[in-house]
């Protein structure tokens, strides 16, 4: 989906494209609800719920409130390796004992003992058709009900060491440490390495967007294979990778390509979006919450959610989603000269001012009602206001005088 922005002010159509640019984060913390801000997966349930995986336990967030999940409330262990939501809109988290999912009453455990193939689990995905794909240190389970199946270098994957899956409605994508690129097709392994065109054989991450062609991350930066399974590209630094070190992939309803990066001997990352023609970044001194990005996942809005290493940041892409009612909202006056005055807000509302390079110039929580803002000495010239709730996001062109 692509969107608009409403504009104010008619006329001055020439910085549209600027203010199109404009994009933010909000971050979230132990202050805000995260058990931990050491995070290492995130996922989007049925219900635009975002769940987080840390390392002291599941949190839930519906938008307004967190609730945490431990081992006291059912959990297998509280450091979360991995997150993941089923087609039955359950949540299943790995850890390094086992297994456990959530259908929304109560947690329920799974681990060798049961028939999984390893314990130490680092990455589940849900298959269309309910079965559960979960990677360990130690080869791959298909878990159907209650039943595993499983599969080890000895049934033909090239590594034990599974890193990542993901299924494409035919197929299981497999990502090795060591042993490169697996398709699974429900009966035999096809490996892609190095010797097929791989820059680097340790996959980080997989995923496939609605053309059929696969986005392979990895040491040695974004691969994209297509519809037949072709090595097509190759994109790195070169291309305007942060670094070629990528951790996590996603794409949203646009078809971008957005890639989670961090490099660990650099100790640095950023966010980096490919809007198929060039890849942008976002590092830290634009908002985003930490370096060490983790994993990557895409609610129904097309917000992009990133786990690092020491918090969350949600990623608002404002060239997009944001044409949504004014209804009962006055902004006056507007141009404004040293104050800008906002009634009709709903109750907890977040309102944000930033320049036309995506900077937070002025920034409120948990507002409601009437508002006034105080613009003296602020540069003439056009700014962005976003007032966000759990509901709605309205995106308002100000000129300050």
């Amino acid at each position: 989906m692509k969107y608009l922005l409403h504009f104010l002010i008619p006329g001055m159509l020439v910085m549209s494209s600027l203010i199109s640019q404009a994009q933010f984060f909000i971050n979230y913390t132990t202050t805000n609800g995260l058990p931990d801000n050491n995070v290492n997966g995130v996922a989007v349930d049925a219900n635009n719920v975002k769940w987080f995986g840390t390392q002291s336990g599941v949190a839930r967030f519906d938008g307004s409130s967190w609730t945490t999940y431990t081992t006291a409330d059912g959990l297998i262990d509280n450091f979360i390796n991995c997150i993941a939501v089923d087609v039955n809109n359950h949540i299943w988290v790995g850890t390094d004992l086992g297994i456990s999912y959530y259908d929304g009453v109560a947690w329920t455990n799974f681990n060798s003992s049961n028939g999984l193939v390893n314990d130490m689990v680092s990455y589940i995905a849900g298959a269309d058709d309910g079965s559960l794909w979960i990677g360990t240190s130690g080869g791959v389970s298909k878990l159907n009900g209650s039943t595993f199946t499983n599969y080890t270098t000895s049934n033909g994957l090239p590594s034990d060491m599974i890193s990542y899956i993901t299924t494409d409605g035919s197929n299981v994508w497999m990502g090795t440490w060591l042993g490169g690129l697996v398709k699974f097709d429900g009966s035999a392994f096809t490996i892609f390495t190095t010797a097929q065109g791989l820059p680097d054989n340790n996959i980080s991450c997989i995923t496939v967007d609605e053309a059929g062609n696969k986005w392979v991350g990895s040491f040695m930066g974004v691969t994209m294979l297509d519809n037949s399974d072709q090595l097509v590209t190759t994109y790195t630094t070169v291309n305007g990778l942060f670094n070629n070190y990528v951790k996590d992939l996603a794409i949203d309803s646009d078809q971008d390509v957005w890639a989670g990066i961090y490099a660990d001997y650099l100790q640095d990352g950023a966010l980096n979006w490919f809007d198929q023609t060039d890849w942008i970044t976002y590092k830290v001194e634009d908002g985003l919450v930490n370096p060490m990005v983790k994993r990557l996942a895409i609610d129904q809005n097309d917000h992009i959610w990133i786990a690092t290493g020491n918090g969350v940041s949600e990623f608002i892409k404002l060239d997009g989603q944001i044409e949504s009612s004014l209804t009962g909202i006055n902004i006056f006056p507007n141009p404004a000269r040293d104050w800008l005055k906002i009634t009709g807000i709903r109750p907890q509302s977040d309102i944000w001012l930033r320049n036309l390079n995506g900077q937070v110039i002025l920034y409120q929580s948990g507002v409601s009602g009437d508002v006034e803002i105080n613009i003296k000495g602020l540069p003439a010239g056009i700014y962005v206001l976003s007032i966000k709730n759990t509901q709605t996001i309205n995106t308002l062109k100000v000129v300050i005088k």
